[in-house]
């Protein structure tokens, strides 16, 4: 298989697996989401979040099986103005104090909420990377916890180790019937994997390429962020999702990115 292009910004931030950031945002994130709850009717009462399934009613908990999302994750793929100024500003930290290059972004973060003991928790784990399905590989992942947990449940590969069985793979169909089919192939996954923290005072930076995957949870509620930014100097066109939102990966694009990039926000 031809690896999609590996351009050398990316590497300085997966040298060791992933680059970590310190981040108060995670909290201002957090205390935003609760006030999601409150003005969706979904709770009456500020809660901790980490118990938030003993509020919610099981069939909102259950995750499809093919996708690996929960009614309730659909609840919160509409926020409000206040939330999406939050975001903005975020990005602006991110272009201001993290990264020192203009880029694309997400028009909209994606929330992920995984409850303990769901229907069709045996989804997961399920390894991937985003570029299969159709995500660019000039992407670069950002994920960061609103909960406080023991484990995550979140696990990434090396992009070294990645690359490696991508190329074993030999095409991306491929590895996606690994993932959905093979157990040991999930096995040998978690082996070399790492589990990254569960905490709220750090972002996480990946590679498009490294194969990541969720596991199920088994005591509490873990509800985390994610969002992806495509350098501007690095951007090509023509990337769609394969999903059945067929999101666009272009400036103004549906489901894809923000018209402005973040130097112009």
């Amino acid at each position: 298989m031809v690896l999609p292009w590996l351009w050398s910004g990316v590497i300085f931030i997966v040298k060791n697996n992933y680059r970590e950031i310190d981040s108060d945002w995670n909290n201002e994130f957090r205390r935003d989401f609760l006030r999601l709850l409150l003005k969706k009717k979904i709770v009456n009462d500020y809660i901790n979040l980490e118990n938030l399934h003993e509020h919610i009613d099981d069939d909102l908990k259950a995750y499809d099986f093919n996708s690996g999302v929960n009614k309730f994750n659909e609840l919160f793929y509409e926020t409000d103005d206040k939330f999406n100024n939050l975001y903005f500003k975020f990005i602006k930290f991110l272009y201001d104090d993290v990264f020192d290059f203009d880029f694309y972004f997400q028009s909209i973060p994606t929330i992920r909420i995984h409850f303990p003991d769901s229907k069709n928790s045996n989804h997961y784990p399920r390894y991937h990377t985003d570029c299969q399905y159709g995500h660019p590989p000039q992407e670069i992942n950002l994920w960061f916890s609103l909960t406080t947990n023991d484990d995550s449940g979140f696990s990434l590969l090396s992009l070294k180790d990645s690359t490696d069985i991508i190329d074993e793979a030999q095409d991306w169909e491929s590895l996606t019937k690994l993932a959905i089919n093979d157990k040991e192939f999930n096995d040998y996954c978690d082996k070399v994997s790492k589990n990254i923290k569960s905490t709220t005072d750090k972002i996480y930076a990946f590679n498009s390429l490294c194969l990541h995957s969720n596991h199920p949870r088994k005591n509490d509620t873990r509800i985390s962020m994610d969002i992806r930014i495509n350098p501007v100097d690095k951007f090509v066109d023509g990337y769609v999702g394969k999903g059945r939102m067929k999101a666009e990966f272009k400036p103004g694009g549906k489901f894809g990115y923000h018209l402005l990039s973040s130097k112009k926000i």
